[in-house]
């Protein structure tokens, strides 16, 4: 099975494969992931920054090019509720523009 890590906690879980990041953080780890639309891809909200083991996530979508733009390359930022696990991920709460740090675990 595929483990997640979220930072800053550390807190790791495992989940099955297909498994989207806000599943196995907000679901499975209890680790709070902001959002409105509740994991649909329509708020933009669920921003985690990849550390490591990017390619073990599905492919960027349409969704995230929109509110997030095409620059993935350089900051590694995905929506949570967009990026299906495939293997093992480490990622980290991202903070929304115009918030200084990432929300609490």
């Amino acid at each position: 099975m595929p483990r997640v890590t979220f930072q800053p906690s550390g807190t790791t879980v495992e989940c099955a494969e297909g498994t989207t990041l806000f599943d196995a953080g907000a679901r499975a780890a209890g680790i709070t992931i902001e959002t409105a639309c509740v994991g649909k891809g329509t708020c933009g909200l669920c921003r985690v920054k990849v550390l490591a083991g990017a390619e073990a996530l599905s492919p960027y979508t349409d969704e995230e090019e929109k509110h997030l733009g095409n620059l993935y390359h350089l900051t590694k930022v995905r929506l949570s509720c967009r990026a299906r696990v495939h293997g093992d991920v480490t990622v980290a709460l991202a903070p929304r523009p115009g918030r200084s740090r990432p929300p609490r675990t």
